[in-house]
């Protein structure tokens, strides 16, 4: 039996903070138990390369019901799913920087110039796990198994966990052994609480647009669009019509940077079934500016209260 105990090149990816390393352990789930799972998913036809790209990225990391509304999200939304995809795992979102995005695709990098197992080394069992839980505390490896008669072996420890991967072929195809996918199971309920929440809704992503009307010199209004697909109207049992409420926050800068109006409004949005069906494509709403003539940066956020989700646009103004 031959034994090289090792840890990673000095080169590897360095450890990331508990809060993000457990964000990513939490990504596990069934996935590692059962490798038929690691594939991605069924294909998707009305893609984009980038966004089936994207899409096999992370693998690893996207929940099932986040894939889902990815796939149903029109094409002109798509780009703005995958920023708030990363978002919602940022750690710290008060930087330019997100920690948790950076790390990850560090990770399949590293992966990748790792395990040369004739395929990219991200895809493989230990790129999967390297990238899923980081670099292991120890690497014990026995290129000539644990006896003259059996496979490859190596072992990773985190903490109190081995993780055994076995190159049964001897190929240098390195699969994780099933016990070893029992523990991680273990790690990952632990872990899960800490998971970051992703895109949980269930309605297509919050979005509208705007524009500014003049009205003549310091006047003008605002015009909101909104796509009332997005609205998620919901039915009032008693009256039977779908409402929501949207609240709508202004914020009016001169050319200086000063604030030269802020105010938030809640409004009410009432839709009867008859309307509903003759109903166009958007909601329209008004917000009207009364102002020093001049220049203006206008930021014009609004919430769906019955789900929180929120979008926000900004705009030049001349009154």
């Amino acid at each position: 039996m031959k034994k090289k105990n090792s840890l990673f090149p000095a080169t590897a990816v360095p450890a990331l903070p508990r809060r993000i390393a457990l964000g990513l352990a939490g990504g596990i789930l069934l996935m590692l138990v059962l490798p038929g799972c690691s594939s991605g998913g069924r294909s998707v036809h009305s893609l984009l390369p980038e966004e089936k790209q994207f899409l096999s990225e992370v693998r690893y990391i996207i929940s099932g019901k986040e894939r889902k509304i990815f796939r149903n999200t029109p094409a002109t939304e798509r780009a703005q799913f995958i920023e708030e995809f990363w978002k919602t795992r940022d750690p710290d979102p008060t930087t330019e920087e997100n920690e948790f995005r950076d790390e990850y695709y560090r990770r399949i990098d590293e992966a990748n110039r790792l395990f040369r197992e004739g395929s990219p080394g991200w895809l493989s069992d230990r790129g999967r796990i390297f990238i899923l839980l980081g670099e292991p505390e120890r690497r014990d490896v026995y290129p000539s198994g644990y006896s003259f008669y059996q496979p490859p072996v190596e072992i990773w420890f985190y903490g109190a966990f081995p993780i055994v991967f076995i190159d049964s072929q001897r190929e240098g195809m390195y699969k994780l052994d099933p016990t070893s996918a029992r523990r991680i199971s273990m790690i990952n309920v632990a872990q899960m609480q800490l998971k970051p929440k992703g895109i949980e809704r269930n309605v297509r992503l919050f979005t509208f647009s705007l524009a500014a009307e003049s009205l003549g010199p310091g006047r003008a209004r605002l015009l909101l669009e909104v796509p009332y697909r997005v609205t998620n109207l919901v039915l009032n049992e008693q009256t039977r019509v779908y409402e929501t409420r949207l609240k709508l926050a202004v914020l009016v800068r001169d050319p200086e940077g000063r604030t030269a109006l802020e105010k938030e409004e809640l409004r009410t949005v009432s839709v009867s079934d008859a309307m509903l069906a003759g109903l166009g494509k958007n909601i329209t709403l008004e917000f009207p500016l009364q102002l020093p003539a001049g220049p203006y940066t206008v930021r014009v956020t609004l919430e769906n209260t019955a789900d929180s989700s929120q979008a926000q646009k900004e705009i030049q103004v001349k009154l």
